[in-house]
């Protein structure tokens, strides 16, 4: 028994090798330093650079907080996505990493830091439903348009209740008794 499971382990490890060279060799030959590469890259400078210049500079740290949740929450979400054939990223930034790391590190935790000290004193759930609903069906067939995203068996509306929770869940983070109050 332990032998077949070595075995068979070890058969899906190398399809999974023989899968991420040919994405690699796709990478290096189609995608790096396309237009699409490019882009990625200044999504993520263009964020986190407006982050830096327009953030609350005493409200940093909550903030940095709720934001690293957002990028643990979308990386791994987007890796069981991925896996299940939900979906698919076309232009990855780096190889190693098949998720399309400028909206998981950079375009979601941004939004979502500008909306938490955006007016903190509204209902989180109005802010919830407006970045679920701009992010299912906006951001998501900005993307698909673009060639970047590739939606399987995911549809649109399946992200709404995601990203409302994934809101909710970040601003209550950030809200924790071990940060200050926001006032408005």
């Amino acid at each position: 028994m332990k032998n077949k499971v070595y075995d068979e382990m070890n058969k899906g490890m190398e399809l999974i090798h023989q899968g991420f060279k040919i994405r690699n060799d796709i990478w290096m030959e189609e995608i790096l330093f396309s237009w699409r590469w490019w882009l990625g890259l200044g999504l993520v400078i263009l964020c986190w650079g407006s982050w830096w210049i327009f953030r609350k500079k005493n409200s940093s740290n909550r903030l940095l907080f709720a934001g690293f949740f957002i990028m643990v929450i979308s990386l791994s979400l987007d890796a069981i996505g991925m896996q299940l054939k939900a979906w698919n990223y076309l232009y990855p930034i780096i190889p190693l990493i098949p998720a399309y790391l400028p909206y998981d590190l950079a375009l979601m935790p941004v939004s979502v830091m500008f909306l938490i000290q955006v007016k903190p004193l509204m209902r989180p759930v109005y802010k919830a439903f407006l970045f679920a609903v701009l992010t299912s069906f906006v951001g998501e067939p900005f993307f698909k348009w673009i060639g970047i995203y590739e939606p399987l068996t995911w549809r649109y509306l399946y992200s709404v209740p995601f990203y409302f929770i994934i809101y909710l869940i970040a601003h209550w983070l950030s809200n924790r008794c071990n940060f200050e109050k926001v006032m408005e």
